[in-house]
């Protein structure tokens, strides 16, 4: 048995929300910004944009993820876990000031 895996597929995720288009593009929207956000702040040992910045790697495994990467998204409580479940994230899908200010909290000490 493996522990890699995938933690995020961001077309499996989407395709999950057919019925809702509005909810549907929010979480697209969202689940991108996540991704460009892991890469710029070196939490992920892959590329998931490319040169022009568009998220081309739409699946993020375990093993992707760094130790200090993982301090961010791992475990129900998590500050990736509490973006995720956050109203804000329909209502404007590129804010990631929670994200942000966990790491900070991580990198400060």
């Amino acid at each position: 048995m493996t522990d890699d895996y995938p933690v995020w597929d961001i077309d499996m995720l989407v395709a999950s929300y057919e019925s809702a288009p509005d909810w549907q593009k929010s979480i697209k929207i969202a689940m991108e910004s996540l991704f460009v956000f892991l890469e710029r702040n070196n939490l992920l040992t892959c590329r998931v944009t490319d040169e022009d910045g568009r998220v081309v790697k739409r699946i993020i495994m375990n093993s992707e993820i760094t130790e200090e990467g993982n301090k961010l998204v791992d475990g129900p409580r998590s500050a990736v876990h509490r973006w995720a479940k956050s109203k804000k994230i329909i209502n404007d899908p590129t804010n990631l000031s929670l994200l942000e200010k966990a790491l900070a909290e991580i990198r400060k000490v």
